[in-house]
């Protein structure tokens, strides 16, 4: 198995189609054009916490549970803060390095080390609960149910775990295609299921308390000849809302799937190996090609899409209130108007592409840069 980084493939995507001299082909980043700002982006506050992701492409991504913003730096930084002022409420120092994370469910903060553990603490000061060493890297958030701990490995193996105390309980093995985007996605464990996305482009829902499978869809299918055609990883997290699940997969489709039967609801062609936002009428994805598309929730139908940004290796979109957000490979944040798709607004945040997911509360914009800089961003009409 070979593990590509996204971006690192992106990037050498772009370079092919460059000449050796430095002209201009058509196949490099588009230029970022002026425009008439309809919207004003303000940072709240903004603070540095910790060291932010490492040089293997992590993507430690903050998590809000109710009023307290959770954090964490790959060197083992972690910090609960106010979401709304910043202010660090407690903060504690790991000794390992960390590869995945954070959620924070059932009281309980869940991370993984690089070195392949599941790291449970408790969610009020830090403390360890318990840690489990497991055979295989984990870039992917662990999630709980309060009884289960589900966690992806990179090398196709899903790991369930006693969420009391840490003990395995049963594990699947999917092993992967030759060639793999590096990185998996986070399952969704609920009650009666664990929902889990794989490199090879489908989509399984498990029972929690055995592992028997309980339906399978395939998502995506590999196509072409080479391995790099044939790539239909699931790599962004699905999304659970009102009992369908919304997975995007790489090189192949964006399909609503029902959470009991696993049947298609929708599905469109689509290419994203990043996160998705889903409101209550719109699904927006970034499309691998730089297009920003919004479809509808009820059918998959596009409603707009915007192509300003084409190979400027997009992030997920994130909502906050009226606009999509995105972030480029420049570090640039975009705004675009959620009805339209019309770009109202822009910010540079940092020198380079901006690996964590973005994150909201609805009206704040929670963005964390690969060197530890966590900024609370709002949005507002000029």
């Amino acid at each position: 198995m070979r593990l590509i980084s996204w971006s690192l493939l992106l990037s050498a995507l772009l370079l092919s189609g460059c000449s050796l001299f430095g002209k201009k082909t058509g196949t490099e980043p588009l230029e970022l054009q002026d425009f008439e700002a309809k919207a004003q982006i303000r940072t709240q506050w903004s603070r540095s916490m910790g060291a932010g992701q490492s040089a293997s492409f992590t993507r430690l991504t903050p998590f809000l549970d109710g009023d307290t913003l959770y954090v964490v730096g790959h060197k083992g930084e972690l910090f609960a803060a106010d979401p709304v002022k910043g202010k660090i409420r407690w903060s504690r120092k790991l000794k390992e390095s960390l590869s995945a994370g954070i959620a924070s469910e059932k009281g309980m903060l869940l991370l993984a080390s690089a070195a392949g553990e599941v790291i449970v603490l408790s969610n009020s000061d830090g403390r360890e609960l318990w840690r489990k060493q497991l055979n295989g890297e984990i870039l992917a958030t662990p999630r709980t149910n309060g009884e289960v701990v589900a966690v992806q490995s990179i090398n196709g193996r899903l790991f369930v775990l006693d969420a009391a105390t840490g003990e395995e309980k049963w594990f699947y093995d999917n092993p992967p295609p030759v060639l793999t985007l590096r990185g998996t996605p986070s399952p969704i464990v609920t009650d009666n299921a664990i929902y889990a996305g794989f490199s090879n482009g489908r989509m399984m829902a498990f029972d929690p308390a055995n592992g028997s499978i309980l339906w399978e869809q395939r998502v995506a299918l590999p196509q072409g000849r080479s391995e790099l055609d044939r790539m239909v990883d699931i790599y962004a997290s699905p999304v659970l809302r009102d009992g369908i699940l919304y997975v995007s997969s790489f090189q192949g489709r964006l399909a609503a799937i029902a959470r009991g039967t696993g049947s298609g609801m929708w599905s469109q062609e689509s290419s994203s190996s990043e996160a998705i936002a889903v409101t209550s009428s719109q699904i927006f994805v970034s499309q691998s090609d730089g297009r920003v598309v919004a479809y509808s929730l009820a059918n998959g139908e596009v409603l707009w899409e915007n192509s300003q940004f084409l190979r400027r290796q997009l992030s997920g979109p994130q909502v906050v209130g009226d606009y999509v957000a995105v972030s480029d490979y420049k570090g640039y944040l975009h705004l675009l108007d959620r009805q339209t798709g019309d770009l109202v607004a822009r910010k540079r945040l940092a020198r380079k592409h901006i690996h964590a997911p973005m994150l909201t509360d609805g009206e704040r914009l929670y963005i964390y840069t690969n060197k530890g800089k966590l900024y609370a961003l709002t949005v507002r009409p000029r």
